[in-house]
């Protein structure tokens, strides 16, 4: 089976990483695993630290457009995101880009065939 890998970035609105930061541990981790959506990692951008970096797995790129169609009408999120956002919504813009994983040991066998 092929993996979806997804990078996201989030720029907070000003003021707002920590309010988003809790966001994600306190309700969306949990909401994640509801709809098939796995983290693999959170970060903070070392030269940006407005930006929230995470990259989360999902079974193919089809699993994930259903994962955050699912995820995103769930009345528990909605609840959640309209009281954690307020007046101003946490996040500012999102990004997003899907990747393919690279195999580099198969690549330096097919480099080293050529040879």
């Amino acid at each position: 089976m092929s993996h979806a890998y997804e990078l996201r970035m989030y720029t907070p609105s000003p003021g707002k990483m920590d309010a988003l930061i809790a966001r994600f541990a306190n309700h969306t981790e949990a909401l994640f695993a509801r709809y098939g959506i796995r983290t693999l990692g959170y970060w903070t951008s070392h030269g940006n630290p407005k930006l929230l970096i995470y990259i989360v797995e999902h079974d193919s790129v089809e699993a994930a457009e259903k994962n955050w169609d699912a995820f995103r009408t769930d009345k528990d999120w909605q609840r959640i995101k309209a009281e954690t956002d307020g007046d101003t919504p946490l996040a500012a813009s999102i990004e997003r880009f899907f990747m393919d994983k690279v195999d580099l040991a198969a690549f330096k066998s097919a480099l080293s065939s050529k040879a």
